[in-house]
C-alpha cells in the first residue's frame, strides 16, 4: 500500500478546501433561486440561472489548465472581478501537461502574471465603457502567456514599462498586449 506523502496530503487539503467552498457558493446560488421563485419573480430567476450558468462556463475553461498554481491564482482573481462587477471571461490554450510543472517552482512567474492581471484588471474595473473583458492564457511547458485587447486598456506604454522585467517579455502586436513570462 503506497505511503501519503506531505505532497499528496496538501493536495488533498486543498481539494476538500475547495469542494467546501463550491458547495456553499452552490447551496447560496440555490437559495436566491428559490427565493425569486418563492416570490413568483420567474424572469429574474432564469436571468439569475444564466448568469450561473455563464459564470460555471468560465470557471470551467480555467480548470483545463494544467498547472494547479496558475489555475487557482485564477479563479481566486475571477472571483475578485465577479464581487467588483467586472464581468470576465477566458479563453484558455494549453500544450503543457500536469507533468511539466510536478518539479518546477513557478511561484514567481505566477507573482508576475498576478502583478499583470492586477494591473490589467484595475484599469478594467475603472472603465464601463464594456460588457465582457476577454482574456487570453497560454500555458506551456516553458511560458505562461497573457494577451489582452489593447482596447480595454489605457496608457499602454506606461503598463508595458511597469510590466518588464528580466523573466518576463511585454510585445505589442497588431491589437494585443502580449505578456510572455518564462517559468524558471
Amino acid at each position: 500500500m503506497k505511503k501519503i506523502n506531505d505532497s499528496d496530503l496538501e493536495y488533498w487539503n486543498l481539494i476538500e478546501d475547495l469542494l467546501k467552498q463550491q458547495r456553499h457558493d452552490y447551496l447560496n446560488e440555490i437559495q436566491i433561486i428559490f427565493g425569486y421563485i418563492k416570490l413568483n419573480k420567474i424572469d429574474e430567476a432564469v436571468e439569475y440561472i444564466n448568469k450561473i450558468r455563464n459564470e460555471a462556463s468560465v470557471s470551467s475553461k480555467l480548470s483545463n489548465l494544467s498547472c494547479i498554481e496558475l489555475y487557482l491564482m485564477l479563479e481566486k482573481k475571477l472571483k475578485k472581478c465577479r464581487k467588483e462587477g467586472v464581468n470576465i471571461d477566458f479563453n484558455i490554450y494549453t500544450n503543457a501537461k500536469r507533468e511539466n510543472f510536478k518539479d518546477r517552482q513557478v511561484s514567481k512567474s505566477l507573482i508576475y502574471m498576478e502583478k499583470a492581471l492586477d494591473k490589467i484588471f484595475s484599469y478594467m474595473n475603472n472603465n464601463n465603457e464594456f460588457e465582457e473583458y476577454i482574456i487570453y492564457i497560454e500555458e506551456t511547458s516553458e511560458y505562461f502567456i497573457l494577451k489582452v485587447a489593447l482596447e480595454y486598456l489605457k496608457d499602454i506604454e506606461s503598463i508595458k514599462k511597469e510590466l518588464d522585467s528580466d523573466l518576463v517579455e511585454v510585445i505589442i502586436e497588431e491589437d494585443h498586449l502580449i505578456y510572455e513570462i518564462e517559468l524558471e
